[in-house]
C-alpha cells in the first residue's frame, strides 16, 4: 500500500510537471487557432499586443532586414508571453520572409514563427520583444501578426489574460529611385506616463507638411491633427488638452512627413 501511495505521488508530481508550459507555443495567430485559449480562458481587451518598426517604417524592399519589437501590456499582471509570424494573409497559414530572433529578446524561433522562451517581466505594466525579418524576393503585401499574453506568475494558468493583435499590413517593394529618406527622427514622449503638461518631440530632417495620430491598442486611431509646414530641426508640441480626452491605457504616437513616419508607444495614467 505505502508503494503505490508513493507511486501515485510520484506520478501526480511528473503529470504536474509534463503540464507545465511556461515556454511559448507556435500556431496561435490566426483568429480560428483559439489564440492561447486552450489554456489561458477567452481574449480580453484588458491585455494590448501591439508592433513598432524602428524605422518607423512598414514598407520594405525585396529581401532587406527590418527591425521590429513586439509590446504586450497590461496594467496589473507581471509578465508576458507572445507568438509572431509573418502571412501571406490574414487568414492563411502559409509563413512569408524569415523572422530571426535578437539575443537578449527571451525569443526563440519555432516553426518559422517566434514564441517566448519564458514569460518575460513586465516594467511599467509592458513587456517588448524585438526581433528582425527579412523581406521576401516576391513584392506584395504581407501581415505581421502576434498573439500576447499578459500573466500573474501564480504558477498556472488561472488569471491569465491574452489578446490578438489587429494584424499590420507589410508592403514589400523595390525602390522607385525618388528619394525616400524617412524625414522623421528621434519621437520622444516626455513625461511618459504622460500629463497634462506632458510634449512630444521630433526631428524633421527636411521640410515638409506633418501630422500626427494617437492610436488604440485596438489599431484604432483615437486622434488626429495637421501640424503644418515643419522646417528642418527639432519641434516641440505639447499635450495640452489631449490628455483629458484620453482615457488611462497604452497608445501609439505616429509622427508623419512626406517620405517618413516614426510610431512610438506612451501611456495615460
Amino acid at each position: 500500500m505505502l508503494r503505490f501511495s508513493v507511486l501515485c505521488i510520484s506520478f501526480i508530481i511528473t503529470f504536474g510537471i509534463m503540464q507545465a508550459d511556461p515556454g511559448g507555443k507556435p500556431g496561435r495567430l490566426l483568429s480560428n487557432s483559439g489564440g492561447c485559449g486552450g489554456c489561458h480562458g477567452n481574449a480580453s481587451s484588458n491585455t494590448s499586443v501591439s508592433i513598432i518598426s524602428k524605422a518607423g517604417s512598414f514598407t520594405i524592399q525585396p529581401g532587406a532586414k527590418a527591425e521590429f519589437t513586439a509590446i504586450v501590456a497590461h496594467s496589473s499582471k507581471t509578465g508576458a508571453g507572445i507568438n509572431i509570424g509573418v502571412k501571406s494573409s490574414p487568414s492563411s497559414n502559409t509563413n512569408s520572409g524569415t523572422l530571426e530572433v535578437l539575443a537578449g529578446q527571451g525569443l526563440k524561433k519555432s516553426s518559422s514563427e517566434l514564441t517566448h522562451t519564458s514569460p518575460k517581466t513586465m516594467s511599467s505594466g509592458k513587456a517588448e520583444f524585438s526581433f528582425t525579418w527579412t523581406a521576401p524576393s516576391q513584392e506584395g503585401v504581407y501581415y505581421l501578426m502576434a498573439t500576447g499574453n499578459a500573466v500573474n506568475r501564480n504558477g498556472g494558468d488561472s488569471g491569465d489574460e491574452w489578446n490578438f493583435m489587429t494584424p499590420i499590413q507589410i508592403t514589400v517593394a523595390a525602390s522607385t529611385g525618388v528619394h525616400e529618406a524617412n524625414q522623421i527622427s528621434s519621437l520622444s514622449v516626455f513625461p511618459n506616463p504622460v500629463q497634462e503638461y506632458s510634449i512630444f518631440q521630433f526631428e524633421v530632417d527636411q521640410p515638409s507638411e506633418a501630422s500626427y495620430s494617437i492610436i488604440n491598442m485596438m489599431g484604432q486611431t483615437v486622434f488626429s491633427q495637421k501640424l503644418g509646414y515643419m522646417t528642418s530641426g527639432v519641434h516641440s508640441v505639447n499635450f495640452l488638452g489631449l490628455s483629458s480626452i484620453l482615457s488611462s491605457g497604452h497608445y501609439l504616437i505616429s509622427i508623419q512627413a512626406s517620405g517618413g513616419r516614426q510610431t512610438i508607444p506612451f501611456i495615460k495614467q
